[in-house]
């Protein structure tokens, strides 16, 4: 392994992904699992990343392109997102860059997003780019059991050794609600299941994982439990620091938990209260 990427190994970069990027050497990792910041006014903490629409997509495809120089010839690079974003990506940038681009589905049930005069969004849109025609991609670490076991063109080749059969190109996988045990208190987390598969099908342990935005750590972690190395940024410095305590504590800490975070922020707002109540009975008695 090349001493350029090994330094990079299993750590977390503070600051901006860009910078990371060119800071890494030509084909150094095997897998670039990316879920951005989908450019909708979501907040991170107390600052939000919203540009204009096509500021969005010329910084996207200068991500993906810094992205591709980095990924092996036999890499895949995954990007998360809406469909608009990433089909704008794909026809300015990725299908002219890219052996071949696959448009996959992560789909969820959502009580958000209704409308009288659409259909309600309850999909995302997975890009899964092959830089080239020899991928490495694996199916016998994502297979699923045959729909029809006993179908006996089914029971020969699970007698040849198959594992099962390939997903298909649609996932449902929950969203990740606010009292799952995997849940922080970052705005927008991929559910572990849905991640894990993505860095499964197309790497094995001790392959590369460039993780572009830190978040709230779980990609990082599932790079852990399967013996991935992972190399990731994050910007923000509340993430930053939840990361990298989780990752030597093994553990969600109780503080970096949304529901711990409410209630503090109940109990802080009632004891404002409190203060201002006091406050008002003082100057009562005072002016009486």
């Amino acid at each position: 392994m090349s001493n350029k990427i090994t330094k990079y190994l299993n750590q977390v970069y503070f600051g901006d992904i860009m910078e990371l990027l060119k800071k890494l050497p030509d084909q150094s990792v095997d897998l670039v699992y990316s879920d951005p910041d989908y450019n909708v006014g979501i907040k991170y903490g107390s600052q939000s990343y919203t540009v204009s629409f096509n500021e969005y997509i010329d910084w996207y495809i200068e991500l993906s392109k810094e992205s591709l120089r980095v990924l092996k010839d036999s890499g895949n690079m995954f990007l998360i997102n809406y469909p608009k974003q990433n089909s704008h990506l794909r026809v300015k940038y990725l299908d002219d860059a890219c052996y071949d681009v696959l448009d996959y589905a992560w789909v969820y049930n959502s009580n958000i997003g209704h409308s009288p005069s659409r259909f309600t969004t309850a999909h995302r849109s997975i890009l899964h780019c092959r830089k080239t025609k020899k991928n490495n991609f694996y199916k016998n670490n994502v297979a699923l059991p045959y729909k029809n076991p006993n179908d006996k063109r089914i029971k020969q080749r699970l007698a040849n050794g198959s594992r099962g059969r390939m997903p298909y190109d649609w996932f449902y996988f929950d969203l990740v609600k606010n009292v799952s045990k995997e849940k922080t208190f970052h705005a927008c987390q991929i559910p572990q299941a849905l991640s894990e598969m993505l860095i499964k099908s197309s790497t094995m342990p001790n392959d590369n994982v460039l993780i572009h935005f830190g978040g709230s750590g779980s990609e990082i972690e599932v790079c852990q439990r399967i013996d991935r190395n992972f190399i990731a940024a994050e910007i923000d410095r509340k993430y930053y620091k939840m990361i990298v305590d989780r990752l030597d504590s093994g553990k969600i800490k109780p503080e970096y938990r949304l529901e711990f975070r409410r209630a503090t922020n109940f109990a802080r707002q009632q004891a404002r209260l409190l203060e201002k109540e006091n406050e008002y009975i003082t100057d009562n008695k005072t002016d009486s």
